[in-house]
């Protein structure tokens, strides 16, 4: 057999016709453990759900490394399996990856008529199990497909900063910062390294220019030349002295350094807002920047309480890095061993897993639950419990190599330091009680030692009443219970004759089997 090819250039370009480009908007794909129809007057109307949901539907969500100060964002996540005869479920889906990030919500319809279309049951009367988002379909065996759910945190896995310096110079900074992300500094942060952008004429003629974030800031505390604070002026700088831009996130020197120049500051301002609590500094993180979710995408309720039981004044900075928006959030987290994760209805939600709120959301007597609660074990930094806690303060994220000698002997410790100063809970109670001695370390971001005091003694009260991680299984508040949600299980026989109440951390349940289990951490009711 043999082949003719035209020559190169005999026969015209090929092009795709606009239907091939031009977006096609989106289609709506419904499946149903059987095929089931809504009715005239439901949103949408008179519309069928195909019959192919295989087996039951699990949905899960696991934050207790947070007590650790691990994986502090925990996914909501869900699979379904899917009957794909065809493959045309699969097959596109998979290869092209068009399902990923498509909104998806999973509902629960009471059977009440086995005989009708609808189960007796009008769409409008069912009740949502879960909503969320797609991460994947894949195929799977015996023409079936699996799709993964995630939450509102799958979209945090993308860079934090894309702005990015041109290079071109003056505020794009010179030829070597060229697509260097600029820097992000959110809340208050004792000793920072700007960047230096060369000479800058701002109005005051071309001085030595630093950014320390990379739009309106609450404005410089100090600035430094090895170590020694210049004096901070509202007018053209002089020799010694510093002038602050925060409109831009930049300050000027009077005249070219002689050493590291560093800065204290309060970041992030844009609109005339200044978050610097860890609650506000996350969110500014995740709507003004990264993944720039909106107000929708979280819980206001559990940020709201989160933000109570979370005080003080943090700070993070980000000098030229190029971290992920889910990298920053678990750094922030840690420094309290905070918990975000995702809701049932897909929204953010912020836990203190140490909350000393004593609210009780549910109520779960030995008649709701269904399995004698299970100990879960602590994280190994926990167990046995901690003699001292201490928390960070006062971060140094610019150790200073060549201190001037006139600089005073605490600060030039401090400034020379990478190691933060702490704050520290102790009890002799515990000392006496536990054989293997064990101190935990948090890295805090707080500004202050007052507030990082504070946390130490929250964290350490907690862990001297004995609180504990349980597994509970019940068929009680099916659809209902979050992350974060307080609640009291009690149980005689399982040492919980006086109550456990607690917050729950994790949660998994089965929409079919009618069945969740609830990972608990808390103490004596």
């Amino acid at each position: 057999m043999a082949f003719g090819f035209a020559p190169w250039g005999s026969v015209p370009w090929g092009v795709l016709p606009d239907s091939a480009v031009a977006d096609q908007g989106l289609s709506t794909l419904r499946y149903a453990t059987t095929d089931w129809h809504s009715d005239p007057v439901d949103t949408p109307a008179s519309t069928t759900w195909r019959a192919g949901i295989l087996g039951d539907v699990t949905v899960a969500v696991d934050g207790t490394a947070a007590l650790s100060g691990g994986l502090s964002v925990s996914a909501t996540v869900g699979t379904v399996e899917l009957w794909d005869p065809d493959g045309g479920l699969a097959g596109p889906l998979e290869d092209l990856g068009l399902a990923a990030g498509r909104a998806a919500q999973l509902r629960v319809v009471p059977v009440l008529d086995p005989r009708a279309s609808d189960l007796g049951t009008p769409l409008r009367d069912a009740q949502p199990f879960f909503t969320g988002t797609v991460r994947a379909v894949r195929r799977g065996t015996d023409r079936r497909a699996t799709l993964e759910l995630d939450d509102a945190t799958l979209a945090l896995d993308t860079p934090l900063q894309a702005s990015r310096y041109a290079g071109t110079g003056g505020l794009e900074g010179p030829e070597t910062l060229a697509d260097r992300p600029r820097p992000v500094l959110l809340g208050q942060v004792w000793s920072l390294a700007p960047i230096a952008l060369g000479n800058v004429d701002l109005g005051d003629g071309a001085l030595p220019t630093y950014q320390y974030h990379w739009r309106a800031a609450a404005g410089v505390d100090a600035v430094r030349i090895r170590g020694v604070a210049q004096d901070l002026v509202g007018t053209t700088p002089g020799v010694g002295e510093a002038r602050d831009h925060p409109t831009l996130g930049v300050f000027q020197l009077g005249a070219s350094p002689d050493g590291e120049v560093t800065c204290g500051a309060r970041g992030d301002a844009f609109g005339g807002v200044y978050p610097d609590s860890t609650a506000g500094i996350l969110w500014r993180l995740i709507s003004g920047m990264g993944p720039q979710l909106g107000e929708a995408a979280r819980d206001a309720a559990s940020w709201q309480f989160a933000d109570a039981d979370l005080p003080g004044v943090v700070g993070w900075y980000s000098n030229g890095g190029d971290p992920t928006a889910l990298a920053a959030c678990n750094e922030i987290l840690a420094g309290s061993r905070a918990l975000l994760a995702g809701g049932r209805d897909g929204r953010l939600r912020l836990v203190d897993p140490f909350t000393t709120a004593s609210t009780v959301q549910f109520d779960l007597s030995a008649p709701m639950i269904l399995a004698e609660p299970v100990p879960v074990p602590l994280p190994a930094d926990l167990s046995p419990t901690p003699a001292e806690v201490l928390v960070e303060w006062g971060r140094n994220w610019a150790p200073v190599s060549s201190i001037a000698g006139v600089v005073e002997e605490a600060e030039r410790q401090r400034l020379a330091d990478a190691a933060a100063p702490v704050a520290r809970w102790g009890s002799a109670v515990v000392e006496a009680r536990v054989a293997r001695r064990r101190v935990l370390r948090l890295p805090g971001l707080y500004h202050a030692a007052a507030d990082a005091q504070a946390r130490a003694e929250v964290i350490g009260g907690a862990l001297l009443a004995g609180r504990s991680l349980r597994r509970v299984t019940t068929d009680r508040y099916l659809g209902q219970i979050d992350a974060g949600t307080l609640g009291r299980v009690t149980f005689p026989g399982a040492g919980l004759q006086s109550g456990l109440f607690g917050v729950v951390l994790g949660w998994s349940e089965a929409a079919a089997g009618r069945r969740q289990e609830l990972v608990i951490f808390g103490g004596g009711a």
